[in-house]
């Protein structure tokens, strides 16, 4: 019984770790749908999201010299975003 309860509570979070994945991947899907207007989605293939976020704030710096558009990206959805790149990269 005992590892029937723990089978069971297993599944439900794995259930639930991939229904939160998905949602964050629509949101980072969604969040990046400006970038894509220059950048294909293989553009930052082989690069991790902590690489691909660094990547973004750097390009953030008004001296960087990337499209203003850039500055539409809120700090908290950088993360996502990269997040995302990262994860279409690596199809």
């Amino acid at each position: 019984m005992k590892k029937l309860t723990l089978s069971l509570l297993s599944l439900s979070l794995a259930a639930f770790s991939g229904a939160a994945m998905a949602d964050g991947h629509a949101a980072g899907a969604e969040k990046a749908e400006a970038c894509l207007d220059c950048h294909m989605e293989d553009d930052f293939a082989g690069k991790s999201a902590d690489e691909i976020a660094g990547m973004i704030r750097e390009a953030r710096d008004p001296d960087f010299g990337h499209t203003e558009e850039i500055q539409d990206l809120a700090e908290e959805d950088i993360d996502v975003v990269a997040a995302w790149f990262a994860a279409e990269g690596a199809k």
